[in-house]
């Protein structure tokens, strides 16, 4: 797979080309909470971090940023660095700094068209990206939407902020195949220095990627490394963090006194999980819409129930994925994707994604994730690579999860049937849905195999698919009408505001509920203070 160098079209083509690769991202999200919204009365509330931090952070900073408050931050905990704190949520993303334009009024309506956004973007993005491997532009737009609609985006809605970052991330590789291939100087230093100034934890992985990408690349003969190229983008690297450290100085004040920051992996930690459904749960994540945030169906565990185990490809599961491992040895994207999975089963390779941290997550797939929708769209564009394999293991796996969710459970005794998985409807409606893309895919194949115009048709589908496995995990946690009308009378829109003087003589904090944190956060009229902040 080479990198494609054709005629450039008309502008105004190409131009459509991005705009409809934005809109499939964008439509596609509205498609699924649009109803939510109107049942919500206009907002869009979800459950567990988006309520009770993305919600309130959105507003508390865009009170503090259009107060001018940049410094000190009395109104979390008992007072925080505000830049330090809010770096890792959402004070470098450009989404963000958007709502600071709008009324303020308009904030917490504006969240559900900002991740509709996102996702928009994700979809253009990643589409750009793969279009240099891949002859047809409606191949690539595929591409794009397996990216923006993957496991690991689907799960993340539940961290809002981490789609900022996904959004953007495949400029990154851009950046540095044109630096490289092109020698475009300056874009790759903008694009590190805006990924970084997005959330310093995402970047900690992205410089690992981007080595293990760079040394992998250099082995193609599309990719026209040198020493001076490495210097050049090392220099620009080092150019873009340097950038960003009007953001990353005071998150790192605001950081290094916490106590994970120093926990670390030691003896058989280092090389085997402890947690033993936690390879089962990223096989599953990868042929399987993943899990719900908090909520692990099929292999239970009370670990990484947050950790963004995702993977998933809508409507093509990993068929293309591995007909392309198999009929292409030797090629760069099948070269990352083996050292990217053998990182994920190995506790202290996985772990070097976050400065070698102890903690269990699995946030950084999104940047492998990316090279297997190029896998995917390749695949499809490509008529000499043959999917029969790729179709064979996913229904081996699918067969094999059926299975397990009909084994036996004992409690008190007494042993019960039919109830391996914690909420056995959600896991065969999953299944139902996977199978159901499989053989969609199935029958474009066969398309292809007649030769017969199917990419169009292709792209048609898998936008459905995207809109079907968002609502399988989206509807699965959103709050009830009742609870978020709830949720909005206590917390949002008031009937009456709590009004209290402080002066320096009688200075408190008091937190009011104890059923969702950072309530004071959403709106100063409520009370000065605020809740629980990690």
């Amino acid at each position: 797979m080479k990198s494609v160098t054709l005629r450039r079209p008309a502008l105004r083509e190409e131009l459509r080309r991005y705009l409809l690769a934005f809109l499939l991202g964008f439509g596609s999200l509205l498609v699924v909470i649009l109803p939510i919204i109107i049942a919500d009365g206009g907002y869009y509330i979800y459950y567990g971090d988006y309520n009770s931090q993305q919600i309130p952070f959105y507003n508390l900073a865009n009170d503090a940023v259009r107060s001018g408050s940049f410094g000190w931050n009395w109104y979390t905990d008992l007072g925080v660095n505000f830049i330090g704190s809010y770096a890792f949520y959402l004070l470098g993303s450009p989404f963000f700094w958007l709502t600071t334009i709008l009324p303020r009024s308009w904030v917490t309506f504006a969240m559900p068209v900002l991740l509709c956004m996102k996702h928009g973007i994700a979809s253009l993005t990643a589409y750009a990206y793969i279009r240099r491997f891949v002859r047809s532009p409606h191949a690539a737009m595929i591409g794009g939407l397996l990216y923006a609609f993957s496991g690991f985006q689907l799960f993340n809605i539940f961290f809002n902020h981490f789609q900022d970052v996904t959004a953007f991330f495949p400029l990154l590789l851009i950046a540095m195949e044109e630096l490289v291939n092109q020698n475009r100087r300056g874009v790759f230093a903008l694009s590190v220095a805006l990924l970084a100034a997005i959330n310093y934890f995402f970047f900690t992985g992205q410089v690992v990627f981007l080595v293990l990408y760079f040394i992998v690349r250099c082995f193609s003969k599309d990719f026209h490394a040198s020493l001076k190229k490495f210097f050049l983008v090392l220099l620009e690297a080092v150019i873009g963090v340097m950038i960003a450290c009007v953001i990353l100085l005071p998150s790192a004040l605001a950081i290094l006194a916490n106590n994970r920051v120093s926990e670390h992996l030691f003896g058989m930690d280092m090389v085997a999980y402890s947690d033993r459904t936690r390879i089962w749960r990223i096989l599953l994540s990868l042929f399987l819409i993943p899990d719900v945030p908090a909520r692990p169906n099929l292999f239970s565990s009370d670990f990484g129930k947050w950790a963004s185990i995702g993977g998933y490809l809508p409507m093509f599961s990993m068929a293309g994925v591995l007909a392309f491992l198999k009929q292409r040895d030797g090629h760069w994207a099948k070269r990352i994707t083996v050292i990217c999975a053998v990182c994920a089963c190995v506790p202290i390779l996985n772990s070097a994604f976050y400065a070698l941290n102890g903690s269990y997550y699995a946030r950084w797939f999104y940047m492998p994730i990316l090279i297997l929708a190029l896998m995917t769209a390749y695949s499809l564009d490509n008529r000499q690579i043959d999917w029969k394999y790729g179709f064979r293991i996913c229904f081996i796996f699918f067969a094999a999860f059926a299975a397990i969710s009909l084994l036996p459970t004992k409690e008190d005794d007494e042993i019960h049937w039919f109830s391996f998985a914690e909420y056995p409807f959600h896991f065969y409606l999953v299944l139902l849905i996977c199978t159901a893309g499989l053989a969609v895919s199935i029958y474009l194949l066969r398309c292809r195999k007649k030769h017969k115009p199917f990419l169009k048709q292709a792209m048609a589908l898998t936008t459905g698919f995207c809109v079907a496995c968002t609502m399988a995990v989206v509807y699965f946690g959103a709050f009830e009408p009742f609870r978020a009308r709830t949720y909005v009378d206590q917390a949002i829109d008031p009937e009456q505001e709590i009004s209290l003087s402080v002066s320096e003589d009688n200075f408190f904090r008091i937190d009011i509920s104890e059923n969702c944190d950072n309530y004071p956060g959403i709106d100063h009229g409520l009370l000065q203070g605020t809740g629980y902040h990690p």
